[in-house]
């Protein structure tokens, strides 16, 4: 993690919005590998990893080297998300609150700084999908900028529920969608 003078913690890095749809492959390790996940780009090569927060509590989006880019803390039904390993309210990011939760529908709204609470009516994305067919469509406004769905192949009957791609479209934030996705699918 970079040093800086006045102790702050560096800011996300924010990659450069790609023109066409980028994707990613997502693997569930196994629950004796600990319950993260690893996000694996177009080529193969390990772009992200979802791990147990340090220090008790929530979930991080660390990056391939395992320097951390997001924690996230999760309560009654809601979620913080703050820039590296910071829990201080001048580094929060988001604010998710899950608003429906049935066996096959989950919706998650998330809020952003600095309006971030729950009392905003506005939310500035809404996440909805089912979580054990691992599908999510992220939107913002009427406009999709993400979504999630299993590895079909032909031919085969039964599909894993350990792999999914996340397809983000172009013009949105890499980070913080991966984030939104580690919300959804890995929090209750």
């Amino acid at each position: 993690m970079e040093w800086r003078p006045d102790g702050a913690a560096p800011p996300v890095p924010v990659a450069a919005a790609p023109v066409v749809p980028v994707d990613f492959t997502v693997v569930k390790r196994r629950l004796g590998g600990g319950g993260g996940m690893e996000v694996r780009d177009a080529s193969g090569g390990l772009a992200f990893r979802f791990v147990a927060a340090a220090g008790g509590g929530g979930r991080a989006l660390l990056d391939a080297a395992g320097g951390v880019l997001v924690t996230v803390r999760s309560g009654e039904g809601e979620w913080q998300a703050f820039r590296g390993n910071s829990l201080d309210y001048k580094d929060i990011i988001y604010t998710a609150k899950s608003i429906s939760v049935c066996s096959n529908r989950k919706e998650v709204h998330v809020f952003m700084p600095p309006r971030s609470n729950s009392q905003d009516t506005k939310a500035s994305y809404r996440l909805i999908g089912n979580t054990s067919r691992r599908a999510c469509t992220i939107i913002s406004g009427d406009s999709i900028v993400s979504q999630t769905n299993l590895l079909y192949k032909l031919k085969k009957v039964v599909y894993s529920t350990r792999k999914f791609r996340v397809t983000i479209y172009p013009g949105n934030d890499t980070l913080l969608v991966m984030a939104m996705v580690m919300n959804f699918f890995m929090e209750k």
